[in-house]
């Protein structure tokens, strides 16, 4: 046979092993829609039947068929088998968060299975891994992602390139501001500790010069710190920051306590010092909560003076709900009453303060 004949009988011999292969097994595709709402994420992945029964070990039960794969409703364990398999290689995340999906549907599409999924709303940048066949080289997965009904970004992965980062919308400077005033706001309200620290700070009343004094004191320290913790500078171990907290609730409400037994602050109110000494630290609790927010880099400063900003007007809310009530209880009530309410009050936060600190120094 001559040199010619031989390289075209290899050739003749490469196309029928390529064409042989193909026709064993064609190439699949796998279509994954991501649709991203301030209320949520819904996923649809449509997975192609042919390409979940070539896998090799199965992952279905074992006699799956084409035809069990498109009966109405499918039966019990493919249902299952085909949620764990992707949820196990569909993988969300949030910035530094994975996010957790749930499967609410799984239903035959002709040649593919749809399952429907959800999961929790993404707030920073968007990352996807979607190696859904991991030993099939040749399948490629679409992935559109929707943000409030408009496609932002399309996709094709695959077992080399399986992953998709797409950057968190660009916020402008007042949404910056609004947002994390907010989570000031929440955050105060949200914190028992640091609420029954500042009513603490205003059981005994006084003057409001010498009220508007400690939570001056007391605002001026946790800036600092929560500055200084959130940008790295300083830190804390969080059972030490939250322990101490507790700590500062107690001691505040023993002053309290002793003032209201004799019937009056003895010498120099202490109370600024102790709302600038404890504030420091609930600087650093309120930086934890800080840390578990998604910082825009491009506006830090913006960020951490308008958090807060909305951890004073939380504070100031409950100041204002709260001074008129005590102002009224020692204006109308008798003297005798009006005492025994504000020391059973003091004996409340010197109570739930010491539970706290035992729960928290203790890791309980």
């Amino acid at each position: 046979m001559s040199p010619a004949w031989r390289r075209l009988t290899l050739l003749v011999a490469v196309l029928l092993t390529f064409a042989s292969s193909a026709l064993a097994h064609s190439i699949t595709f796998s279509h994954v829609n991501v649709r991203l709402d301030a209320s949520g994420t819904k996923v649809t992945a449509q997975l192609p039947v042919a390409a979940l029964l070539h896998e090799q070990p199965s992952p279905l039960p074992k006699g799956t068929t084409e035809a069990s794969l498109s009966k109405t409703p499918l039966p019990a364990d493919v249902r299952a088998s085909l949620t764990d398999l992707l949820t196990a290689r569909l993988l969300l995340s949030s910035g530094e968060s994975a996010l957790p999906l749930t499967v609410t549907s799984v239903q035959p599409s002709g040649a593919d299975v749809t399952l429907t999924l959800t999961a929790p709303s993404v707030t920073g940048a968007l990352k996807v891994d979607a190696n859904l066949f991991p030993e099939d080289t040749l399948h490629k997965v679409f992935v559109e992602v929707y943000r409030a009904d408009a496609l932002v970004g399309q996709y094709a992965l695959d077992t080399q390139n399986p992953t998709l980062t797409l950057a968190a919308p660009a916020q402008s400077l007042g949404q910056v501001v609004v947002t994390f005033i907010r989570e000031g706001v929440h955050h105060i309200f949200i914190g028992p500790d640091h609420i029954l620290f500042v009513l603490a700070l205003i059981l005994l009343g006084g003057r409001v010069g010498t009220q508007l004094k400690v939570i001056t004191a007391f605002t001026v320290a946790h800036s600092v710190t929560l500055v200084l913790a959130t940008l790295g500078i300083v830190a804390l171990p969080s059972r030490l920051v939250e322990s101490v907290i507790a700590l500062s609730i107690v001691v505040v409400g023993l002053h309290d306590l002793v003032a209201l037994r004799r019937g009056q602050v003895v010498g120099r109110d202490p109370r600024a010092v102790f709302a600038f000494a404890f504030g420091l630290v609930h600087g650093f609790g309120f930086a934890s909560v800080l840390s578990e927010l998604s910082l825009p880099r491009e506006a830090l400063g913006w960020s951490l003076a308008a958090f807060n900003v909305g951890v004073e007007v939380g504070q100031v809310v409950i100041v204002l709900l709260a001074a008129p009530v005590l102002l009224l209880l020692r204006r109308v009530a008798p003297p005798r009453v009006s005492q025994g309410v504000l020391v059973a009050a003091a004996g409340v936060v010197v109570l739930t303060g010491g539970v706290w600190f035992v729960q928290r120094a203790l890791g309980l």
